[in-house]
This record gives structure tokens, C-alpha cells and sequence, in this order.
């Protein structure tokens, strides 16, 4: 996943990057984050500032239902937050704040990106710790590197409608600018014959001309 900030405490994006929670892109000044947020596909916008003209700039520019807008204001004015919350920001958090406070909403927005195991309807585990796919008995399957990244990627945002391969290459590579399409379509079909040839399930759709979604498989 990606997150972008500007102006937010270097202690904390260091605590998400180590922790490999986030490809995150630190903006210099408000010019450098909007260009940022026209540019490249971001999971979450973490922004301190003041200012309600600066935060609907941001909010014009990306899509709030797959983007998480989070702003850190010392703003007590009340109707600042409900224009806020009205326009499509997921939090407006007041200062002083704590990294941990922050962390914690981060959480709840992306709860399965902070698991470090993950189950998906009894076929496999998806082990983020180790970066690999096991089955029920610990058998490693045979997904790994971007393959891993995808399939993880894909399973934690499976409700919803589609995701393309251009979102997919934005948040998962550090400089998706240099990335062809053609390296989503390689991983995958790698993906779709691993769980085919271990669980007999097809699990990857792909929806023509605008990317790929989980099959839901309601019997699980």
C-alpha cells in the first residue's frame, strides 16, 4: 500500500515504513503534495494544516471512496471538521496528537494491512511476515516477490469492484513511473496457476479493460 504526507512527524512515517506497512512519499510543501496526489494511485493522504481551501484542493483531486484522507489541524472550529467529513475526508484528527493515536486510525482504516497473518476462507494464509503463502499445514506455495505483493494487495481490497493494473503498479513499486503493465499481467497469471494447481481454485477475474477482482467464494 502507499500513503502520502506532508508535514506529519518523521518518526511516525519511519515507524510505518519500517514496519512495511507503507510505501510512503514524504511532500516537501503543499505544490509538491497535490502533484503527488494527481500523479500517482495512493491507499492514504496524511496531511497537517489549517487551512479548509488546502484540504477540498486534495479532496478534488483524488478519489475519497479508495483513498483514505486523514488531516492533523490545530483548527478547533467545529464546522472546519463537518465540512471536512462532508467532502469526503475519512478523519480530521486535533493537535497535539500522539504518533500512536495516528498509527491507531491508520489501523482501523486498513486493519488487514497491520495483520501479520491472514486467512482467507480456509484455502490458504497469507504470512506477511515471512512474505509467502502457505496452506492450511504450512506448506509453502510457490508465491512470492511482487507475486506475494499482488495477491496480498488484491485479497485486502476484494470488496471492491475492480482494481487496475495502473493502481496496482502505484501503490506496490517504489517507482511505478518505470513500470510496464506487462509485468501485472506476468505475476498474475504466476498467481492464477499456483492457486489453481495447489487448491483447485480460481480465484483472480479479470474484468476487460479495466483490471481484476478476488471471485467471491460464498461456499467458504
Amino acid at each position: 500500500m502507499r500513503l502520502l504526507s506532508w508535514g506529519i512527524n518523521e518518526s511516525l512515517i519511519n515507524d510505518l515504513e519500517e514496519k512495511d506497512l507503507y510505501i510512503c512519499d514524504v511532500a516537501e510543501d503543499e505544490s509538491d503534495a497535490l502533484y503527488h496526489a494527481e500523479v500517482r494511485y495512493y491507499n492514504a493522504i496524511l496531511i497537517r494544516t489549517e487551512s479548509l481551501i488546502v484540504c477540498k484542493r486534495f479532496l478534488k483531486t483524488i478519489n475519497a471512496k479508495t483513498c483514505a484522507f486523514i488531516v492533523l489541524t490545530k483548527n478547533q472550529d467545529k464546522a472546519f471538521e463537518l465540512e471536512l467529513l462532508k467532502e469526503g475526508a475519512i478523519s480530521v484528527i486535533h493537535e497535539p496528537v500522539s504518533n500512536e493515536l495516528v498509527f491507531a486510525k491508520l489501523q482501523s482504516v486498513h486493519r488487514e494491512n497491520f495483520v501479520q497473518r491472514f486467512n482467507f476462507k480456509d484455502y490458504f494464509i497469507i504470512d506477511k511476515e515471512k512474505k509467502q503463502v502457505v496452506d492450511l499445514y504450512d506448506n509453502k506455495i510457490n508465491i512470492k516477490g511482487k507475486s506475494f505483493e499482488i495477491l496480498s494487495y488484491l485479497l485486502k481490497n476484494r470488496h471492491l469492484p475492480v482494481i487496475s493494473k495502473d493502481e496496482i503498479i502505484g501503490v506496490l513499486w517504489d517507482e511505478p513511473e518505470m513500470v510496464s503493465n506487462n509485468i501485472v499481467e506476468v505475476n498474475i497469471n504466476l498467481i492464477r496457476n499456483e492457486i489453481r494447481k495447489n487448491f483447485d481454485l480460481d480465484l483472480v477475474s479479470t474484468i476487460r479493460n479495466r483490471g481484476y477482482k478476488i471471485i467471491n467464494h460464498s461456499n467458504k
